[in-house]
C-alpha cells in the first residue's frame, strides 16, 4: 500500500513540474504615445512654454489640461481591456514631470500602480519624454538621460530616456525617444535626427559589448519612417537587424500610426535587440480605436482626433496613435 501511495505521488509531482516547465511566460506590454503638447498650465520661467498657459496662444487652462489627461487615461484602460495595464508607458510631447502628475492624479494611473521616473528631458520649450511603469510587476534598478544636444550650432532637442528595469530575473533596458521635429523641411532639417541616431547608436552598442545578449528596447516618435537613412543606415535598425530590428510595420492589420495631409505612415517606432527578437516573440500593434479617429477631409477617410488644429481647440486626443510592444519575458 506504502509503495503505491509513493508511486502515485511521485506520478502527480512529475505532472505538475512538467506543466509548470511548459507553463507560458508572462507577457509584458510596453507603450510609446506622442500625446501631442500635454503641458502643465503654469508658466515655467526656465523653457519657452508661454504659449501653451491661460493667457497664451493656445489659451491651456487647468481645465483643459485635466480633460487631456482623462482622455489619456481612457487610452491606456481601453489597452488594458484586450489583456492587461501595460507595463511601461512612454509619453512623447509631455512637459516633463509637471504634466505627467496631472496625468497620474487625475487621470488616475497613481491608482493603477504606475510610477513616474523623475528625471528632467526636457528641450528649450518644457516639451519632455516621460515614462511612468508598474512598480508591482517591474523593479527600476537605473535611470539616466541621453543628452543629444549640440551647443555650437544652437540645437537643443530632448533627451533620451534610459530606464533598467527587471522583472524576475531578467533584465530591460528601455529608451524612450523623441527625435528632432522636421521643422523647416525634411532635408534641412535631417541631420538633427542623424546626430540623435548617431548617439543612440553608440550608446546601445555599448550596453551590448558589456552583454551581447542585452534586451534592449528602443521606442519613440522618431519623426522618420523605417526606410529613412537615420533609422536604415545610421541606427542600423532593420526589420531584418542583424542587430537591431524595427518591428514598427508589422502591424497585424496594416495600421499606421501618424497622418500628415492625407497620407498614413509611421514614425512612432519601436526597435528591438537581438534577443529580444529570438527569444521574447515580440509583437507589434497601432492601437486605433475608432475613438482617436475623426474625419480628414484630405481623402474622404479618418485621421486622428487631434488636441489643437492650428491654433483651434479641438478637444482631442493627439494627432498620433499609441504604438504597443507585447514581449513574452
Amino acid at each position: 500500500m506504502k509503495n503505491k501511495f509513493l508511486l502515485s505521488f511521485i506520478i502527480a509531482f512529475l505532472l505538475l513540474t512538467s506543466l509548470y516547465a511548459q507553463s507560458p511566460k508572462d507577457s509584458l506590454i510596453l507603450i510609446t504615445y506622442n500625446v501631442e503638447n500635454f503641458f502643465h498650465p503654469d508658466d515655467d520661467p526656465a523653457t519657452n512654454d508661454n504659449e501653451f498657459t491661460p493667457n497664451g496662444t493656445y489659451m491651456w487652462t487647468n481645465s483643459r489640461a485635466i480633460r487631456k489627461a482623462v482622455k489619456i487615461a481612457r487610452v491606456i484602460n481601453s489597452i488594458a481591456e484586450a489583456s492587461h495595464y501595460p507595463d511601461i508607458i512612454g509619453f512623447c510631447e509631455i512637459e516633463g514631470s509637471e504634466a505627467a502628475n496631472i496625468l497620474l492624479s487625475y487621470g488616475k494611473l497613481k491608482n493603477r500602480g504606475y510610477r513616474l521616473v523623475n528625471l528632467d528631458t526636457r528641450d528649450g520649450r518644457g516639451i519632455a519624454t516621460v515614462i511612468i511603469y508598474r512598480h508591482d510587476r517591474l523593479c527600476l534598478v537605473d535611470s539616466t538621460t541621453i543628452d543629444c544636444n549640440v551647443p555650437s550650432e544652437d540645437f537643443n532637442t530632448r533627451k533620451i530616456l534610459h530606464c533598467t528595469f527587471t522583472h524576475g530575473r531578467d533584465t530591460l533596458h528601455v529608451l524612450e525617444n523623441h527625435w528632432p521635429s522636421r521643422s523647416g523641411g525634411v532635408a534641412k532639417s535631417a541631420w538633427r535626427r542623424n546626430h540623435v541616431a548617431t548617439m543612440l547608436k553608440n550608446y546601445c552598442d555599448s550596453i551590448l559589448a558589456l552583454s551581447a545578449d542585452a534586451k534592449i528596447v528602443i521606442m519613440g516618435d522618431l519623426n522618420e519612417t523605417a526606410d529613412s537613412e537615420e533609422i536604415h543606415d545610421v541606427l542600423g535598425a532593420r526589420k531584418e537587424g542583424p542587430v537591431y530590428f524595427n518591428i514598427s510595420e508589422t502591424d497585424p492589420h496594416g495600421h499606421l500610426s501618424y497622418c500628415y495631409r492625407g497620407k498614413w505612415s509611421t514614425i512612432d517606432h519601436i526597435i528591438v535587440s537581438r534577443s529580444i527578437k529570438e527569444s521574447c516573440s515580440p509583437k507589434f500593434e497601432v492601437f486605433k480605436p475608432t475613438f482617436l479617429l475623426e474625419q480628414d477631409f484630405y481623402n474622404n477617410s479618418y485621421k486622428p482626433f487631434r488636441t489643437y488644429i492650428g491654433q483651434k481647440y479641438n478637444d482631442g486626443y493627439s494627432d498620433h496613435l499609441p504604438v504597443k510592444l507585447t514581449i513574452a519575458f
